[in-house]
């Protein structure tokens, strides 16, 4: 019986311009569960209006693991998504899978921001 580790996204956070973060539940023959994270960074791009970059990202997201891709590779693909919408005045203007897969090509795709994660105070919530 082969040992593969099977995994998949049990949460995904969304982190703007600074990409997402994975929280990935691992488990195999005779290991124990495991929780990964990983922080997957956004291509770097000039934005131009920010509506429907969540929207863009999460439908990427799903549609990718729809498809068969594992977890990361969906939040990358979310992740181009996301900022290639960002290029773009209003929501009705998100990317075509085309110009997704277009953008993944180039090599300025594989330049990724690289700044900081946000904190957050998760006792202080905005009302």
């Amino acid at each position: 019986m082969p040992t593969q580790m099977l995994s998949r996204a049990d949460v995904i956070v969304r982190a703007g311009q600074d990409g997402c973060v994975l929280a990935l539940r691992t488990t195999g023959p005779g290991t124990d569960a495991a929780l990964s994270l990983s922080h997957i960074p956004a291509p770097a791009v000039t934005a131009v209006d920010t509506t429907g970059a969540g929207d863009a990202h999460s439908g990427v997201f799903l549609a990718a693991l729809a498809a068969g891709l594992t977890a990361t590779d969906a939040a990358r693909r979310a992740n181009a998504a996301a900022a290639l919408t960002v290029t773009r005045s209003g929501a009705a203007v998100s990317p075509t899978r085309a110009e997704l897969d277009q953008f993944l090509a180039r090599p300025q795709a594989a330049r990724q921001h690289r700044g900081q994660l946000p904190s957050y105070d998760h006792g202080k919530y905005p009302r």
